[in-house]
């Protein structure tokens, strides 16, 4: 695990950040493919290498500063237990659209030699009732000279055809010492739990803890332990059988907001007003521009400042699948 200087950064850090954290919650990423494509995977369906649970990375909840983060994320022997995945099946880069990328030259650049590239899937596998999840590597091969599992997406099949895909893990290196780290762990019940990590100037920040459930149809849906009213920095709505439903309204990072095009956008958050049927997008969603006051020392939005803005573009969805998606 290479070494993480927090002793200085730099203000790409925004630049950096802004971009990575699309709302893409229940999207179809997946691009259409042609048959040779898609015959091109061939996904294990033994029964003895499905692995046990619990997997990843226990306690999650409770890793909430840098000293209780810094020695899980220096174990090797976890390393070497994501790396026992048995990453062995080459998966070629146009055979899926991964929703983000990084200031590295990673894989699905034009620019970095085709041989380079190394992207993955693992032999082991998780059984979930009539569907499984397959863990994909995405490896880090030009920044250093020893390769890295830098990203792993959970995938979620129906009938050996993929359905809906999800980034579990990250171990993301950027200048000046900015890291981001995603660490997940998936309980005996396939509750999907993911913590995000990042080491900034601040120097350390830890997002919200997420969980996330798979649904019959195969794709992912945010979990939540209790019904009810919820609300916090991001979202607030109703949830119901462990899932949202009804109507949502959520502050959240857009990367689908071109802000070349709409520069009245000083950064890219948006004030959205969601609906959900059964955990799933439904209906029509309303983007409009984030309307919000920051603190003059720590240039941190003040939370009880932000209000509604000028509708910019309207999403319409059916199922979970995003059908239409219209710009104002």
């Amino acid at each position: 695990m290479h070494k993480i200087n927090i002793a200085c950064f730099s203000i790409l850090f925004f630049l950096f950040s802004c971009g990575t954290r699309a709302q893409t919650e229940n999207k179809t990423i997946y691009t259409e493919k042609s048959s040779a494509a898609q015959g091109s995977i061939s996904f294990n369906t033994h029964k003895t290498d499905c692995i046990s649970l619990p997997f990843g990375y226990s306690d999650l909840s409770k890793r909430t500063t840098s000293d209780a983060v810094l020695p899980v994320l220096q174990d090797e022997n976890k390393l070497k237990e994501l790396n026992a995945l048995k990453f062995e099946t080459p998966i070629r880069k146009d055979w899926v659209s991964l929703p983000e990328e990084y200031d590295v030259f990673l894989p699905f650049r034009e620019n970095v030699n085709e041989k380079n590239n190394r992207i993955a899937m693992a032999s082991d596998f998780l059984c979930y009732g009539d569907q499984s999840l397959y863990f994909m590597a995405v490896y880090n091969t030009v920044r250093y000279a020893q390769p890295f599992i830098e990203k792993i997406y959970l995938i979620s099949t129906r009938d050996n055809t993929p359905v809906d895909m999800k980034r579990i893990y990250l171990h993301h290196e950027g200048e000046m010492g900015f890291a981001r780290y995603t660490l997940f762990n998936i309980d005996k019940n396939y509750i999907i739990s993911l913590q995000d990590y990042e080491f900034t100037e601040d120097p350390f920040t830890v997002k919200p803890l997420q969980q996330y459930q798979i649904l019959p149809s195969g794709k992912w849906a945010r979990y939540y332990e209790h019904d009810g009213i919820y609300k916090d920095e991001e979202e607030q709505g109703i949830v119901k059988n462990h899932h949202k439903e009804g109507k949502w309204i959520e502050f959240k990072s857009n990367s689908s907001i071109d802000l070349q095009k709409y520069p009245e956008f000083t950064d890219p958050y948006t004030y959205l007003e969601a609906e959900y049927k059964n955990g799933l997008p439904a209906g029509t969603w309303k983007f409009y521009k984030l309307l919000q006051n920051y603190n003059e020392k720590t240039g941190k939005p003040l939370i009880n400042t932000r209000k509604k803005g000028k509708l910019i573009y309207t999403e319409t969805y059916r199922d979970g699948i995003l059908e239409k998606q219209e710009f104002q």
